[in-house]
């Protein structure tokens, strides 16, 4: 519990208002004085309600004191948590010791180089768990200089920077108070670099958004033609595309591309789902400027449907915005045909919201970006759970490769997290990737009322679940008895090897 007295500033208020605490035989753990907020906090344990009411009436009772409240915490504890908090944000692993050398505070981060939970290393000499420091006593009671030094825990090579820490007293005078130390990984530094190359920005370019190994097949290469075309035209633009396939993503890209070729610096990017979309919404486009993107079309209500047909009639040209500041920017994970089709939406306004149609291929459709994509997930993730990038195996990247992905972009992302996580401080393998097993193969019937159809659909199968196991076409003509020249021509032959990496 915390208490806060706001009072007056005067020799001998802090000792009176203590004084109140005995009489209720109250222990006290913490006490702060403010004299910019004029007040004193008290901490102690909770004590029943009744004998809190006595409290505050007595301490109420006290010449200069003006109010008494509960509060949660003190400025001081505010400030400690917050400077806590922003050390655990930071990249590096941070260590503070006092003028003996003891560790003070430590972040989790730091902890984990160490390989020491945080309790265990907290009033603890630091000396005892970084062998590499050779620091004497008289230098911790006194630091003056910084230093950096390459250090080994762990088999890991740290970069160890320390820097002294000064108080300044009532007349300027700066006394040391204890040391700072960093430690920085490569590992970090190395990602931290390659988190800043891929980081998109309004400066990029809608290819370098998709960095070059995310656009290998031509299906994607055609889809972001076909997005640089429709950027600075203000009509309509339907971008159409199965669930998870990162339409959303597109049009970041999309939108940063046309800000930076119109010099549009003040125009917005909304998104609204259509189901939080009404009437009152689509009139107000009259007052925007930018792009108002809905997403999943197709569970916009009736009414909003009758005003944005309303509204696009009233726009310069046939069922455009062409002299609106305003660009629409349709989403939806239903096909052209199920759209059009007039039960979902009202036909005349489908074609007058697809003057444009910019579609988002699937992960399956787009084998050839696999590797490009797990790897820079990987990174994304890795630097967010502050965990070494791993290297994956071919046998790995084959084996995502030829998975179907009903899931697209997010099936992927869950995957790759899952691995991240269960597979730690080693290359990941085909067998460290867990995939939904495919039952095709048991389910299997005759095909086509053919044996030899059948036959090579099931071979298929078969080597397409061989191979992460035996990443090349030499491993794979080992494994099942064959020549080398026969399995590259199956895999030829049934188009597994247009997608493998390489």
């Amino acid at each position: 519990m915390r208490l806060e007295i706001q009072c007056e500033d005067r020799i001998g208020m802090v000792r009176e208002a203590l004084d109140l605490f005995i009489p209720h035989g109250i222990d006290m753990r913490l006490v702060e004085v403010d004299t910019k907020r004029r007040c004193i906090y008290c901490g102690f344990s909770d004590i029943p309600f009744s004998k809190l009411q006595q409290l505050l009436a007595d301490i109420r009772r006290l010449d200069s004191v003006e109010d008494v409240k509960t509060v949660m915490f003190t400025p001081s504890e505010r400030e400690h948590n917050a400077l806590y908090t922003l050390l655990e944000a930071l990249p590096d692993g941070v260590i503070s010791v006092d003028l003996k050398g003891n560790i003070t505070m430590v972040t989790e981060l730091a902890a984990q180089d160490l390989n020491v939970p945080v309790l265990n290393l907290l009033h603890k000499p630091v000396q005892q768990f970084i062998k590499g420091i050779n620091v004497s006593k008289e230098a911790w009671a006194n630091p003056r200089d910084g230093m950096s030094k390459r250090i080994r825990i762990r088999n890991k090579t740290l970069l160890l920077e320390m820097k002294p820490i000064f108080v300044s007293d009532d007349e300027g005078v700066a006394n040391p108070a204890g040391t700072v130390i960093y430690l920085k990984s490569k590992t970090r530094l190395d990602r931290q670099a390659e988190s800043l190359k891929q980081a998109p920005d309004a400066e990029n370019h809608l290819e370098t958004y998709f960095q070059p190994a995310l656009i290998k097949s031509a299906v994607m290469k055609r889809t972001l033609l076909q997005a640089k075309a429709f950027a600075q035209v203000p009509m309509p633009l339907l971008i159409q595309g199965e669930v998870g396939t990162g339409k959303r993503d597109l049009v970041d890209a999309l939108f940063q591309y046309w800000q930076k070729r119109q010099g549009e610096l003040e125009a917005q990017l909304i998104i609204r789902h259509a189901r939080e979309i009404v009437k009152d919404d689509i009139i107000a486009l009259e007052k925007l400027s930018g792009w108002f993107v809905i997403e999943d079309i197709e569970f916009l209500d009736e009414q909003a449907q009758v005003a944005l047909a309303d509204w696009l009639s009233r726009q310069p040209g046939e069922s455009t915005s062409l002299d609106s500041n305003v660009r629409l920017v349709i989403l939806s994970s239903l096909s052209q045909m199920q759209l059009g089709k007039g039960d979902i939406l009202n036909k005349d306004l489908y074609f007058s919201l697809a003057a444009l149609v910019l579609p988002m291929p699937s992960i399956r459709e787009r084998k050839e970006d696999i590797e490009g994509l797990v790897l820079q997930i990987v990174s994304v993730q890795a630097e967010r759970y502050r965990m070494p990038v791993p290297s994956i195996s071919k046998g790995a990247l084959t084996k995502l490769a030829l998975y179907s992905w009903p899931g697209n972009l997010k099936e992927l992302q869950n995957t790759c997290l899952q691995t991240l996580l269960t597979t730690q401080d080693k290359e990941w393998q085909a067998d460290d990737v867990q995939l939904p097993e495919n039952n095709y193969m048991a389910d299997m019937v005759l095909i086509d009322d053919s044996l030899e159809v059948t036959v090579k659909q099931w071979e298929a199968e078969l080597l397409k679940r061989l191979y992460p196991s035996f990443p090349s076409t030499r491993r794979l003509a080992k494994a099942v008895g064959m020549s080398h020249s026969a399995i590259a021509n199956k895999l030829k032959e049934y188009g597994i090897n247009t997608y493998l990496p390489d």
